[in-house]
């Protein structure tokens, strides 16, 4: 693709002519200006005349310069434009058959690879259920490696950080005053607080506190079986080549991977009937017996 910001010598040509022009009528107008002086004798007033003819011919030369430059660099322009857009289009043609390419190739390899995964961790968690439903005494149940493997795990509270602060309560219960400003109170340390709209006043105290930042305490967390969130479209066609989310851990663990993603014929194309009229109008005329004795 162009670069917009650099000049193409296209643009170099153009602007070229067009400083040249410029040049030119600023000439003819310093001529033009003297034009009152040159009036004066008629010999200055001939040389003048002469000097502008040939000013004045100059600005319509390069004005029609710069038309055909103009027009001609525009068409050279154009014809750059294509030829990067084709270039540019024969590169995407390229990078998508590349890709439809490796989606049949390498898709397909990935995602083997991913069903052979969750085939293992269906067979694996089966065999760790069977197992931890009979455990020897004194024997940790035998860790299911698909939960092990997605779920954070449960965490105990962890305290980050604490400090001491003072806030304002209710003098009779201790609650803490939701709005701390709302408290009057003349030597910090009693004071009250209406309550809006009740018509009350409640007093008020100060109270310490420790302000505890933590880490709250986390539970284990199943994430579901691995195959189940597992959806695989064919990479040959439509359709799906694998939906865990319809699917049992005994059926992933029996799973022919092999077959699930092995390349499949082209259907035939489906065959449809048409009929066309082939008389040129409908109903045809009517004939009669004595139409057919004349013929």
């Amino acid at each position: 693709m162009r670069n917009p910001f650099r000049k193409s010598e296209v643009d170099k040509r153009i602007a070229a002519v067009r400083a040249d022009l410029k040049a030119a009528r600023d000439q003819l107008a310093a001529i033009d200006a003297e034009e009152a002086d040159a009036l004066a004798d008629s010999l200055r007033f001939a040389a003048w005349s002469t000097k502008r003819a040939a000013a004045a011919g100059e600005v319509d030369r390069l004005e029609r310069l710069a038309t055909v430059t103009e027009s001609a660099d525009t068409e050279t322009a154009k014809a750059e434009a294509d030829a990067a857009a084709r270039r540019e289009i024969a590169a995407a043609r390229k990078a998508a058959n590349d890709l439809t390419a490796r989606i049949k190739t390498d898709g397909q390899r990935i995602a083997a690879e991913l069903l052979k995964l969750a085939k293992e961790a269906a067979q694996q968690a089966l065999d760790a259920k069977r197992l931890n439903e009979n455990l020897p005494e004194g024997e940790m149940p035998v860790p299911f490696a698909d939960i092990v493997a997605r779920d954070f795990g449960a965490e105990p509270r962890k305290d980050v950080r604490s400090r001491e602060v003072e806030l304002w309560v209710v003098a009779d219960d201790g609650r803490i005053v939701g709005d701390q400003a709302a408290v009057v109170s003349s030597d910090s340390i009693t004071g009250h607080l209406h309550v809006a709209g009740a018509g009350i006043r409640w007093r008020c105290a100060r109270r310490k506190f420790k302000e505890v930042e933590f880490h709250p305490s986390t539970l284990a967390d199943w994430p579901g079986d691995l195959f189940s969130l597992i959806r695989l479209p064919h990479l040959d066609g439509p359709g799906f080549a694998f939906d865990g989310s319809l699917m049992t851990t005994e059926a992933v663990a029996d799973l022919d991977v092999d077959a699930a993603i092995a390349p499949r014929k082209k259907p035939p194309r489906s065959t449809q009937i048409e009929l066309i009229p082939i008389d040129p109008t409908w109903p045809p005329p009517v004939t009669t017996e004595a139409d057919d004795a004349a013929a």
